[in-house]
Parts: structure tokens; sequence; C-alpha cells
């Protein structure tokens, strides 16, 4: 099986859910994004479901590994905060390729948890995809370079957590299979769900007024978007089995790419959908950024 035809889907599928969280949060969720997290949260049902349906013995696993499983998905849940307030202060294309330290901090964690060694390669690799995070991140107005720090520590916290969720997958999923370790953090993303519903008020109120008016187009785009995501994160993670993590981290390089090219296409034909910045200027900087990003993460395989 070709394990690099499969890792290239996730990061074009992965693109696609930004700009549709991007349209949500801008049109219904700008100033309730615990609300777009419970959504999210709860899609996780039906795969659940299926996952069982299709292979029961995943319910046979043991009571204390399932729980570590699922308080594992807690950070998947954790990591959309930060990333849906980024998605509502910057472009989509501007907060996306900052997912690129992903892999930077995977080697980290590697390093100090794990006590695997780092080359001297991967150094300069993880230096360059953090500068190219930071100029991604710098705006230029009044002849003056400002640092958007907000984004950049949001998307750096969230890229951090997802390290944490992906690292702790592998090693549950490599110890037992893919199949049994994704039910039990998709049952994991319905009790956190379930929690921020019965417990949070504010997003409980909104859930229930988002719902009363416009569940029809909320349901069915939280659908989409999540079904896509799913299927992105089922590719990804299922292609870190037949591929070392960090690699295919690499490969997931070229969403930034893709969300380059998405944003300069919806902006033209569907500017009432998604709108980002076309001046020449700011398309050089993304243009440098990403492909310093994407140097830096090929950089890290060696």
């Amino acid at each position: 099986m070709n394990w690099l035809f499969i890792a290239i889907l996730s990061p074009l599928l992965w693109t696609i859910t930004c700009f549709i969280e991007k349209f949500l949060i801008s049109k219904y969720f700008k100033s309730s994004i615990g609300t777009l997290v419970i959504y999210s949260s709860l899609i996780g049902l039906p795969v659940a479901i299926l996952i069982a349906f299709f292979n029961p013995r995943v319910l046979s696993l043991n009571w204390t590994t399932s729980i570590f499983i699922i308080l594992n998905s807690s950070l998947y849940i954790i990591y959309l905060f930060p990333y849906f307030k980024a998605l509502s202060k910057a472009d989509t294309s501007v907060v996306v390729p900052i997912f690129q330290t992903i892999p930077v901090f995977s080697y980290f964690l590697a390093f100090f948890i794990l006590k695997e060694t780092l080359s001297g390669m991967q150094i300069i690799g993880s230096l360059l995809i953090i500068l190219g995070a930071v100029g991604i991140s710098l705006k230029f107005k009044d002849k003056k370079i400002h640092l958007t720090k907000d984004v950049l520590f949001l998307q750096l916290l969230a890229s951090f957590i997802v390290a944490l969720n992906y690292l702790f997958f592998k090693f549950f999923a490599i110890k037992l299979d893919f199949w049994t370790v994704s039910f039990w953090q998709y049952l994991g993303f319905i009790i956190f769900g379930l929690i921020l519903l019965i417990f949070v008020k504010s997003y409980r109120r909104d859930f229930i007024l988002s719902f009363k008016k416009n569940s029809g187009s909320i349901i069915a785009l939280n659908a989409v978007n999540e079904i896509l995501n799913i299927v992105a994160m089922i590719i990804f993670t299922f292609a870190t089995l037949l591929a070392p993590l960090a690699l295919v981290w690499v490969i997931n390089g070229f969403q930034p790419l893709f969300a380059f090219l998405i944003g300069i296409g919806l902006t033209l034909f569907f500017p009432h959908l998604i709108k980002e910045d076309l001046r020449k200027k700011i398309i050089l900087q993304k243009i440098f950024f990403i492909l310093l990003m994407f140097f830096g993460a090929y950089l890290l395989k060696f």
C-alpha cells in the first residue's frame, strides 16, 4: 500500500475543513466558539457506533486502557478552543500554515519523553518552521511591521496539544490496533462534548439557541465538515502506522499550499463566503514563508 498517496489526502481534506470552520465561525459562532466545539465533538457518536457495529471486538478492551485513550481524546477537544479562536482573528491561509509546527513539537516531545535524539538537520528544519510561523504572522500597517502575537500563540498552543494527542494515539495504536483506539477516542469526543454541554451554562444556552435558529444549515455544514475531518484523521493516523510519524507530518506540509490556493480561489469566485487579503505584498509574504516552512518540514526527515 502506497502510504504517500494515502498521507497526501489528509492535508487536502483538513484544509477544506478549515475553510468550512472559518465560514461557520464568521457567520454563526464568532461570539460562541464553545458551541462549535460541542457540535464538533458530538459528531463522534455516529462514527463510534459504525466502528463498533463493523468491529464489535473494540468493545472488549479492558477499562484501564480505554480510560487512558478517552483521556487522550480530551486533548483533541481542548485544542479546538485556541484553534477556533485563532481562526476568528485571522485569514485561514495565515492560521493553517502554523500547524506545520506540530512535527516540531513531536520531535521535541520524543526527545524529552522518549529520549530520542535530534539530528543537526532536524534542528535546522525546526528553526525554519518556527521562523516561517512567525513570518506568516507578521502584519504590515502604516509602514510598520506588527506581529500578531495572539494568533501565533493560539496556533502554537493548538499545535502542541495536537502533537501530544497524536503521540499518545500512536503509542496505543501500536500496542492495540487502529480501529480499537479510534473507537475509544471518538467515544471520548462524545463524553467531553456532553460534559461541556451539561456543565457550561453559556455553551448550553448558545447551543440550544443556534439549534433553534439555524439548525438545518448549521447541522448540514457541521456534518459535512466533521465527516471530512474524520476521514482526514483516519487517513492520517492510518498513514502514521505505515510510516514514521514525523515523515507523515512532512507530507502534511502541503496543507499551507492547499490553504493558500483555496483561499485565493474562494476570494476571487465566492467572496460572499470567504474573503482573504489578496494584496500583492501579502501574497508574496505568504508564498515566501510557506516555502520556508515546507523546506523546514522536508529537513525534518533527515
